[in-house]
């Protein structure tokens, strides 16, 4: 329980300042998460050291604005294909540290006008005026500090990021459970018929299921805080880099790992889970499991429960982070024993004489579907359809993420094969290093 507290309570590496601090963090001096930034808002993310962006993220809510679209020309990309596979700039588009480059691609296309981005970069708040619309990634770095209570002051509605997905469609989070939809691919629906773009659009779809309703979009704002070093990286390129690598290291992302699949994410460092992600080979892919034994009565013995440490909202938390997949897999079959569902399976799986599989908690089913997946031409055989991930969602629920284009959903525990049901698919991942 301590080291699922740890996770969900620091979420990113943070450099912790000395007592000794000359300066705090409002006053430009080192910063943890939660602290109050230069510009009056929440300190949401820390990297151990500087980045090309900086060192820090400050974040805050924007409350005069909302019912605004992304864009106004709605319909168009904010790329061009002379810079690289849209695919890519788009997947790039997402991380930390893009969220000006985003808002300013966006303003170069848009101009003048009510938009999203336009509304960010012209906001001047605390005395700051280079805040900007976060990318993906930087805001659901500020819903997971709402979540796990440093932060109470949001709206629990729908968020704009400035992260693109197609030409019609850009990312939002709803702050009541963390989802990011772009309502492509029938997800948005209105009056039973598809959206065809939602960068026009004041306030997001409803979605069957989920209960919450549609509400006009706000915006958030983030700013970088901190020492910068290095320069952006180029468009990413993922591909294989025809190596093998051995099970103690060195490896690479692209390489053959020592169970015979791809090596897709690296830590950079050895980890308390280890430091390399290997995706199982697509010979050891399955399909058609529920995520749970369908017996078991999640509402009688929960998989989590509140502790004085830790609420299970919050332990739920922890469960989407990299490196907690291995610790998810043994959670869930404990719970529920011998059966035929999708944890239980990773954690059986024996291939190319390796039995340390698991189930990837979302957050590393995430970085496979990046790597892997999304690509002008696939590396390896996934398919356009949801994967399991070994991240509860709620008691009915566990988080999944459709590699067609990369949106995650929460989906029901029971779900197999049958009229209007797709098989889920399973890709099991082993840590080493």
């Amino acid at each position: 329980m301590k080291r699922l507290l740890f996770f969900a309570t620091m979420l990113f590496v943070a450099n912790i300042p000395s007592s000794a601090s000359a300066a705090t963090c409002a006053e430009g001096g080192q910063c943890v998460l939660g602290d109050v930034g230069p510009g009056g808002g929440r300190i949401v993310y820390v990297s151990s050291t500087p980045r090309w962006w900086g060192q820090y993220i400050e974040a805050r809510p924007m409350t005069t604005s909302r019912g605004m679209p992304w864009s106004l020309r709605f319909n168009e990309s904010i790329y061009s294909v002379a810079d690289g596979p849209l695919i890519r700039q788009r997947i790039d588009a997402r991380g930390i540290g893009m969220g000006a480059i985003n808002t300013q691609l966006i303003i170069q296309q848009n101009g003048e006008g009510r938009y999203a981005a336009r509304i960010a970069d012209n906001a001047v708040l605390g005395g700051k005026s280079d805040w900007v619309l976060p990318s993906r990634d930087e805001l659901d770095a500020m819903y997971h500090l709402v979540n796990v209570g440093y932060w109470r002051t949001m709206v629990r509605v729908a968020y704009w990021t400035s992260t693109e997905n197609a030409n019609g469609f850009a990312w939002y989070q709803m702050f009541q459970d963390g989802t990011q939809f772009t309502d492509e691919n029938g997800v948005g629906k209105i009056n039973g018929i598809s959206i065809k773009s939602n960068k026009d659009r004041i306030r997001n779809t409803r979605h069957g299921g989920s209960g919450f309703p549609s509400s006009l979009y706000r915006i958030a704002l983030v700013r970088y805080v901190g020492p910068t070093a290095g320069t952006r990286p180029a468009v990413s390129t993922p591909q294989l880099t025809g190596n093998v690598c051995v099970e103690g290291g060195p490896c690479a992302v692209g390489d053959i790992g020592p169970a015979g699949g791809v090596v897709f994410y690296d830590a950079g460092v050895s980890r308390n889970w280890g430091r390399y992600l290997e995706a199982s080979p697509k010979a050891a892919e399955t399909s058609g499991l529920p995520w749970k034994r369908l017996s078991a009565n999640d509402r009688r013995a929960p998989l989590y429960v509140d502790t004085p440490r830790a609420t299970a909202r919050l332990q739920r938390t922890a469960a989407k982070l990299i490196g907690q997949g291995e610790v998810n897999t043994r959670r869930i079959v404990k719970r529920y024993g011998t059966a035929s569902y999708a944890a239980r399976y990773a954690q059986q799986l024996e291939f190319n004489g390796f039995d340390d599989w698991f189930l990837p908690s979302v957050d590393e089913l995430n970085e496979m579907y990046k790597f892997m997946h999304a690509n002008v031409t696939a590396i390896d055989d996934t398919r356009n359809t949801y994967y399991w991930s070994s991240s509860e969602y709620d008691l009915n629920n566990a988080w999944t993420i459709n590699f067609k284009d990369g949106q995650q959903f929460d989906r029901e525990k029971y779900l197999v094969p049958g009229p209007g049901v797709k098989a889920l698919r399973i890709r099991a991942i082993r840590a080493f290093g």
